[in-house]
C-alpha cells in the first residue's frame, strides 16, 4: 500500500513564478493538457468565418481562433450564409424589377415627346376616350389618380360592358 503523503492527489497546487494576470494557467492530466484563460482574440468575439473541415478527424475548427466548432454551429453558419445570399439575390431581383418599371415610364414619356415634338407634331390619343392629349394639358402638372384605384375602375367598367 502506498504512503498517504506520497499520493500525488494530496500535493498542493504549485504557483508558477512566471505567471502574470494575462497568462493562462495550464493543467496537466497525464497526456492531455488543457489551457484555461483568455482566448486568442482578446478584444472581440470570433464569428468563425474561416472554418476548416477535417474529414480524417471528423472535426470542424476555426482557423482564426483555433477552436473546435460544434457541428450544429457550423451547419447554422452555412445556413445563415445561404439565407443572406438568398436575401441579397431577392433584393437584386426587386431592384431590377423597379428599374424595368422605371424604364417603361421613361419609354412612355419618350413616345409622348416624340409625338409632340416630331417633324409632324401630333396629339397623342387617350386610350380610353380617344381624345387628343396636348402638352398644354399637362402645364399645371395635370391631375393624378392612384394606380390601384384606376385599375379597379377599369375592371369595373370592363365588367359593366360585358
Amino acid at each position: 500500500m502506498s504512503d498517504e503523503n506520497s499520493d500525488h492527489r494530496n500535493n498542493p497546487i504549485e504557483e508558477r513564478s512566471d505567471a502574470t494576470p494575462y497568462s493562462s494557467p495550464v493543467i496537466d492530466f497525464g497526456e492531455m493538457r488543457i489551457a484555461f484563460g483568455l482566448p486568442k482574440f482578446h478584444h472581440k468575439v470570433c464569428k468563425h468565418r474561416r472554418l476548416t473541415y477535417n474529414v480524417a478527424e471528423r472535426r470542424v475548427w476555426c482557423q482564426e481562433c483555433e477552436s473546435t466548432v460544434d457541428g450544429f454551429d457550423a451547419f447554422m453558419l452555412i445556413a445563415n450564409h445561404f439565407h443572406a445570399m438568398e436575401r441579397a439575390a431577392q433584393a437584386k431581383l426587386a431592384r431590377a424589377a423597379e428599374i424595368e418599371n422605371a424604364t417603361l415610364v421613361k419609354r412612355a414619356a419618350k413616345n409622348l415627346d416624340r409625338s409632340w415634338n416630331g417633324k409632324n407634331p401630333m396629339a397623342v390619343c387617350c386610350p380610353h376616350c380617344r381624345g387628343g392629349l396636348l402638352p398644354e394639358d399637362f402645364q399645371s402638372g395635370g391631375s393624378a389618380v392612384s394606380r390601384e384605384i384606376e385599375i379597379a375602375r377599369r375592371k369595373r367598367l370592363k365588367a359593366e360592358k360585358e
